[in-house]
């Protein structure tokens, strides 16, 4: 039905695109008439009769210069009132500054007065005390004042973070994928770079502006002091600012080109770790950590390059405002003793007014160890600007939004009658690769579609443009007659729901995953849960969970294998039941029974809906299924099943003739093993069942399910104990109708759990002995010595206090270098000189001031005094430069050397450490990327002033007691107050810093998970559910960051209003013996100006020292990754190596994951894997198969037995070789080793001869040189950010000769994937990964077989190497295969196989380990070994299994087998596509058990 005459209109604009008019006639086009499907069975030519598309061609604009205003980029009009009042609070302190100003103008007035005989001694003491009283009760006020400037200004660095979390996703949520594709940087390192700039943002414009504005307010204030008590004094002193502030401008304008340029590449840098850290099983199996640690380390080391420029912009500015201010004294004195001499100005007005004016330049001083935060904060807002209005502006990357207008249309209902009009496509990333050719589709209303073809040909392209996740270059589809542009676009994705190719699940519960299927994921009930599970064959899965459908899922959490991931995201689409459905691959990881399963449901639950499934798999389609047949971006062929395979010259047939499994167009036996149960053999189901509390903990439910093949059948579960199992009956279905493949897999299912738990038992890693931590190096040696109190190094360090600051500086000496040492040091003297400069310069002006009451001291006395000052400004000018660039040059390789120590150190964890996730691959980049930023400060900001400050106020104190020792102890009376207010200032701002960092990380996780995973987010319409909770998270922090706004607030207002405390102090003893004649003016006022000068200069030091607190925060994160141990796992134990890793052997091997030790995955394994062999491990998704290949790639170590006795058999060692090969032949000679499957004694070896190579223990041998000789496919493909050359020739040494040019074209043949490469635009040198050229995952698969039949291994590991591939391409695999094998029997016979690149070694030591469904790759093995539930039950030849009629007959039959009656006697059946098979069941179910137990 067309609903298009009644539209709905949405009132709000959708996710991604406001909402614009759209012009129905020029969207409008003519209809074209469509043959009926049966008239369309003929092969098809797609005439290209639409103009050549016009492509936009996206320029971006280099960003211009940032200013001051890009702080307040993120400050709407509803925060203003908010930053007044804390512009008004900061004026507020400000006058109180300059109040204290005129107050100690004031004071010393007095003084001269008394100096110069004018005031008795009985009313100078009691002005000096009046006065002093208005000081404290100054103090008092600035205590409030500055507590709520403080509060107020981090209360605005919050908001302005959390508008950007706000305002940022909701930009990046209209962005779409063709935006986020083109980002250089990849999507891992984007989004770790807008966390960085959020977080940059938030320092610069809280606190540090915040001391901005207050010191500008006072510079103001106290200029318009001084001009009231002296213009032309005032006048004089800044007419120095003009050339100043031009000197300081011009050098200005180097920061932001530096700060871009290091930006660029710590992006790199992190896209570098993030790449390793997610691929790590690829990373480890190719020996490969030593190369991603030396990609990272250049990229930071490019890096730091840029920062030393900002460096040099920053100490000479800063050391430029040192000598200005100095050099200000001796001006403004000279010409003050002039206005007094001339009577122009009295002692005290001079002096007040000296005093306003330099401290109005003493404020733009203390600007200096905040710019460069400033600069970062604005260049920061200004990125962040750029990319919320690009969303606005129309222009630059807005032209890679997803279409240009957004529909408003809602109809009423959606039938699913799809039209796809003369549409064509390419990729943003590639636009020159047109990857859909002009192309008429139509997917009728109600239908199944199957669409097929080869790997590239643009089956998922389709997908794609039906969700609109791109938008189509010519041509136009209309959903029930309405242009989809016109549709509200959440209205089309919950109608027509695309399930991708790449399953994803997020880091929630198993019942959260599947209920993200649903429209309101948050009220999902639970019998619809565990309908859709059911659907998807998940009640096994669920079963074996710890807690069942609440067990969490993801990184840290249990994990599941591909067909699980898949049949979850079917489970999703089960859930929501869309008029449309897109399937993509959605069984290519299921084995043959689950896959026939699958199939069955999806028909019968998809009857009358319309449903598009794309695959490679054309056995799965049936005769009166309508097909698609797509080449090279163009519909070859079109209409009925039927149809096509009578044309043998089209490519469906050639594809049905290499397709793995019987096609189903010409068989009907399975149609007719259902009527044979309708002919009098009724089925009786068994009538006793496992329920475990494992499937759903805390639900108790008694209900029937409605739907499909499971409907009248009633599922209870009961809340039991998760160790506690239950035999109880079951209601059985009714006679003579059998129950279909789902109903077993649920019984088979629900008894997973006990059987693993019968043998399970806690698994712990084993102690490092002390000669492998004597091997450590000198930094680590360094480290667990003097941080000995984080006992736990496998454990993440949330949550503790931060790291103290002695503990953290204690780290910087052992990574420094020669040239390092030598820079620390002299930056440490020049520090020295630097402190000291400030009491000298106190004592010199002293000594100055007494011109103002001793008129004799106005001659050449006061010139000679003038020139230390001079020399003393011009030494503190140098040593400031020059001390701040050592220890910053010192900081920045403290940190590289930190990040390289840690890349390397993480990348040398054991593959368990990875599956925590505190140690997830997006917290790891952001703490080599922003915390590393963060922690620098700590040398080469804080260390300095810190040192300057304890070497002053030291010097100060020595010198004040020499002078006058009584005055300088009443001083130092207050120093106990000061320090403990500066210390409980310190705890509180480290204590509220690590909470509201722990609070924003897991907001920015949030952020992270979303859009790492953004397609499925939009596919599954989660925009709304991600976005509430990504809101609520950021609405958490914000709040607790108000708290530590108080908090800090508080105690920063005490800390800061010490000073008026003390100098009331000061003034009021030095007036009472000054008064009593027991000292002289000189001397008080040389000990006033050393330690008022020397508190005040460190008071302000270290108050505008930014964000101490958060430094040291994130720096115990870091020094936790530089601390872990080189030998922390079982890849370091053993030092042998080996000639050849044959005979693998695995003797009654058990395994349970370190995350789930009381869960066995693997049971009683043995295995034996010999020189020329060929294995195909066969199973059920998620029985172990993959488990078995980490455990002989060495990424596990075998589990502890109970019983250490040690049975394995052994041989002859083989012989040992200090290196290995690589120049061996990638062929083997198929010698099959007949070998029980399972051991008939119940015998545990230990770990060490539970798996060995070679006859060796694997925990003796060096791993290093094991993982030489192997090669590696994974399940999942991965590219990492690097050109096609170097992901083919990954983790190979620079001087391999299998680098050979020749070697790798060879590979890329053999994998099919050479002309896909040639034809890109720059070959073998085209970039992939993040970033880089977008492959289908065909492509990206043959990719990684390339890459392992590079490396000519003697032992391939292949996990599913066909999955992704269509029918030509996987026999195109296998082919390879054979061919080995051929060419390898021809030179054991003396012949030779051209072809080949010529080697050394003429031997056939080399084996294939092949997981896979795939019956025609299980054909070309020698061995086929299946495995249940972790335990070995069959293994064999292909035929021999066959002919057996067991578990595998039925696995690869297409259906399973169906018991007999509970006593045993009764008959069993197993339904199959090729086949019937009957076969009497003669074994208990307790035997059955016993047996697959390994007894």
């Amino acid at each position: 039905m067309n609903s298009s005459s009644n539209p709905a209109w949405s009132e709000k604009p959708s996710w991604e695109h406001p909402i614009t008019p759209f012009d129905q006639s020029a969207s409008a086009t003519s209809p074209l008439s469509y043959l009926p499907h049966s008239q369309t069975g003929s092969t098809v030519t797609t005439s290209i009769t639409a103009d050549p598309p016009n492509r936009e061609t996206t320029t971006t604009d280099k960003p211009g210069k940032s200013h001051f205003f890009h702080l307040f980029t993120f400050t709407p009009p509803r925060h203003v009132p908010l930053l007044i009042l804390s512009i008004a609070s900061s004026a507020l302190c400000a006058a109180g500054r300059t109040g204290y100003v005129l107050f100690l103008g004031k004071l010393f007035e007095l003084v001269a007065l008394f100096g110069a005989g004018q005031l008795p001694p009985d009313v100078f003491l009691a002005q000096v005390s009046r006065w002093s009283v208005y000081l404290v009760v100054l103090g008092v006020g600035m205590w409030v004042a500055s507590t709520l400037e403080i509060a107020l200004w981090v209360a605005g660095g919050e908001l302005r973070a959390k508008e950007v979390r706000e305002r940022v996703w909701e930009v990046l949520m209209k962005k779409s994928l063709g935006w986020f594709e083109a980002k250089e940087e990849g999507g891992g390192a984007f989004v770790t770079k807008i966390l960085t700039q959020t977080r940059e943002l938030q320092t610069a414009s809280s606190q540090t502006l915040g001391f901005l504005v207050y010191e500008l307010f006072v510079f103001a204030a106290c200029v318009a002091v001084a001009f009231f008590f002296s213009f032309k004094l005032t006048l004089v002193m800044l007419a120095t600012g003009v050339p100043s502030a031009l000197f300081l401008w011009v050098i200005g304008q180097f920061l932001d080109p530096a700060i871009d340029a290091q930006r660029r590449e710590l992006a790199e840098a992190a896209k570098c770790a993030t790449a390793a850290v997610t691929a790590i099983d690829i990373v480890k199996v190719y020996n490969a950590e030593g190369q991603e640690a030396s990609r990272f380390v250049a990229a930071v080391k490019r890096s730091a390059k840029y920062y030393s420029r900002q460096v040099l912009c920053n100490c000479a500015q800063m050391s430029y405002v040192k000598l200005w201010m100095m050099m200000l004294f001796v001006l403004g004195f000279f010409y003050a003793v002039v206005l007094v001499s001339s009577g122009e100005l009295t002692p005290g007005t001079a002096l007040t007014t000296f005093y306003a004016a330099l401290v109005a330049f003493q404020s733009l001083e203390a600007t200096g160890p905040m710019w460069l935060v400033l600069v970062k904060g604005m260049a920061a807002g200004q990125s962040l600007q750029a990319l919320v209005r690009d969303d606005c502006s129309g222009s630059g990357e807005s032209s890679l939004r997803a279409d240009k207008s957004t529909g408003w249309r809602k109809p009423s209902t959606c039938s699913g009658n799809i039209l796809m009009n003369n549409i064509s496509f390419a990729y943003p990333s590639n636009p020159a690769n047109t990857v859909l050719r002009p192309s008429t589709l139509r997917f009728a209303a109600g239908q199944l579609t199957f669409v097929v073809g080869r790997s590239g040909s643009g089956k998922s392209t389709l997908g794609n443009l039906l969700v609109r996740f791109y938008e189509p270059l010519t041509g136009q589809i209309t959903l029930d007659g309405n242009p989809i542009p016109t549709l509200d676009l959440e209205w089309l994705r919950r109608n027509v729901t695309l399930v991708q190719q790449s399953s994803v699940f997020f880091h929630d519960t198993f019942f959260q995953n599947v209920a993200f299927g649903a429209s309101d994921p948050d009220n999902v009930s639970p019998q619809a849960v565990r309908d859709a599970c059911s659907m998807a064959l998940l009640q096994s899965t669920i079963a074996g969970l710890p807690d069942g459908l609440l067990t969490k899922v993801g990184s840290g959490d249990c994990n599941l294998s591909g067909g699980q991931k898949q049949r979850l995201a079917l489970a999703r689409a089960k859930l929501r039941d869309p008029p449309v459905l897109i399937l993509d691959e959605i069984t290519s990881g299921l084995d043959p029974v689950s896959r026939s399963l699958i199939m069955e449901a999806i028909r019968i639950w998809r009857k009358g809906k319309t449903t598009i499934i794309i695959t490679h798999e054309v056995g799965q389609i049936e005769e009166d299924d309508y097909v698609y047949v797509l080449a090279d971006g163009s519909i070859v062929q079109r209409g009925f099943g039927h149809e096509l395979s009578k044309d043998e010259s089209g490519l469906f047939a050639s594809l049905v003739a290499s397709a793995d499994e019987t096609c189903s167009l010409a068989d009907s036996d399975i149609s007719n093993s259902e009527s044979e149960s309708d002919c009098g053999i009724p089925w009786q189901e068994p009538t006793e069942e496992r329920r475990f509390s494992g499937f759903l903990p805390r639900f108790s439910t008694g209900s029937r399910l409605s739907w499909g093949l499971f409907q009248g059948t009633e599922w209870r579960v009961e809340p039991v104990n998760a160790r506690e199992t239950f035999i109880g009956p079951r209601q059985a279905p009714k006679q003579g109708h059998p129950p279909s493949g789902m109903h077993i897999v649920t019984k088979a299912g629900l008894e997973v759990q006990s059987r693993r738990a019968l043998h399970a038992r806690q698994t712990r890693e084993k102690i490092l002995t002390q000669q492998h931590q004597a091997s450590l190096d000198s930094l680590e040696l360094f480290f667990l010595e003097r941080l000995a109190e984080r006992k736990d190094k496998t454990k993440s360090p949330k949550g503790p206090e931060p790291l103290s600051m002695l503990v953290v500086l204690k780290t910087v000496w052992p990574t420094l270098d020669f040239l390092g040492k030598g820079e620390f040091i002299l930056g440490l003297l020049l520090c020295l000189v630097l402190a000291s400069s400030t009491p000298i310069f106190a004592f010199l002006f002293a000594n100055l001031l007494s011109a103002f009451w001793l008129p004799e001291a106005r001659g050449a006395a006061s010139v000679m005094w003038s020139v230390f000052l001079t020399v003393t400004a011009v030494a503190a000018a140098a040593s400031t430069f020059f001390s701040y660039f050592f220890m910053e040059m010192v900081a920045q390789k403290w940190v590289n050397r930190l990040r390289a120590e840690a890349i390397q150190r993480i990348l040398s964890q054991p593959k368990p450490w990875f599956d925590s996730a505190s140690h997830s691959a997006s917290n790891i980049a952001q703490c080599l990327d922003r915390n590393a930023e963060e922690m620098r400060k700590l040398v080469g900001t804080f260390l300095p002033i810190l040192l300057s400050v304890s070497a002053m106020i030291l010097g100060a104190i020595i010198w004040a007691l020499v002078i006058r020792w009584d005055l300088t102890l009443v001083t130092l009376v207050g120093v106990p107050l000061a320090l403990g207010t500066a210390r409980a200032n310190a705890m509180i701002s480290d204590k509220w810093e690590t909470n509201c960092d722990e609070a924003a990380a897991s907001t920015g996780a949030i952020f992270s998970e979303a859009y790492s995973n953004v397609k499925v987010v939009r596919a599954l319409t989660l925009e709304r559910y991600f976005s509430d909770k990504h809101a609520l998270s950021a609405r958490s922090t914000f709040r607790l960051g108000l708290k530590r706004a108080a908090w800090v607030g508080t105690f920063f207002g005490l800390y800061n209003c010490i000073s008026y405390f003390l100098t009331s102090l000061v003034f009021f003893y030095s007036a009472k013996i000054l008064s009593e004649g027991l000292t002289t003016v000189t001397d008080v006022i040389r000990v006033n100006n050393l330690l008022l000068f020397t508190l005040g200069t460190a008071v302000v030091l270290l108050a505008h020292v930014p964000q101490i607190a958060a430094a040291k925060t994130t720096a115990k994160r870091m020094l936790y990754y530089a601390n872990l141990s080189h030998v922390a796992g079982h890849e370091t134990q053993g030092g042998m190596r080996l000639s050849t890793p044959f005979p693998v052997r695995m003797t009654n091997l058990r395994f349970a994951y370190p995350s789930a030790p009381d869960k066995l995955i693997l049971r009683n394994i043995n295995l034996r894997i010999d020189a020329g062999t060929f294995t195909a491990l066969v199973g059920a998704s998620g029985c172990g198969k993959s488990t078995i290949t980490a455990l002989l790639l060495r990424l596990y170590e075998p589990s502890q037995g109970d019983d250490e006795s040690n049975t394995a058999t052994t041989r002859p060692p083989a012989p040992v070789r200090t290196s290995p090969s690589y120049s061996r032949p990638l062929t083997f000679i198929p010698s099959p080793i007949p070998e029980s499957p399972v051991s008939q004694k119940k015998t545990i070896p230990s770990p060490s001869s539970a798996l060995t190579f070679a006859s060796h223990p694997a925990s003796s041998l060096s791993t290093r040189s094991l993982r030489a000789q192997l090669g590696y496919v994974p399940q999942t493909p991965f590219l990492f950010p690097a050109s096609v050359f170097a992901n083919l020739t990954y983790g190979l040494p620079e001087n391999s000769p299998l680098r050979d040019e020749a070697n790798v074209h060879l590979a890329a043949r053999q994998a099919g994937i050479h002309d896909f490469i040639v034809s890109l635009p720059r070959g073998y040198d085209t970039p992939l990964g993040e970033g880089g050229q977008q492959v289908s995952g065909g492509q990206a698969q043959r990719l990684c077989i390339a890459r392992a039949l590079v490396r000519r291994p003697r032992l391939l590991i292949l996990d599913e190497p066909t999955s992704a591939l269509d029918a030509q391409s996987a026999e195109a695999i296998r082919r390879v295969v054979r061919d080995l094998v051929a060419a390898q029997r021809r030179r054991s016979g003396g012949g030779s196989q051209g072809g080949m690149i010529p080697t050394e070694e003429e031997d056939v030591d080399m084996a294939v380990v092949v997981v896979t469904h795939s019956k025609e790759m299980m054909r070309v093995a020698d061995r086929v070994v299946m495995v249940e539930d972790g335990v070995i039950v069959e293994s064999g030849g292909y035929e021999e299994l066959v002919r057996k009629g067991g578990k595998f007959a039925g696995l690869v039959g297409g259906g399973m087998w169906a018991p007999g009656t509970a006593d045993g006697k009764g008959k069993g059946r197993r339904m199959v596509g090729e086949e019937k098979v009957e076969a009497e069941v003669k074994r208990s179910r307790e035997e059955t058990l016993y047996k697959l137990e390994g007894f």
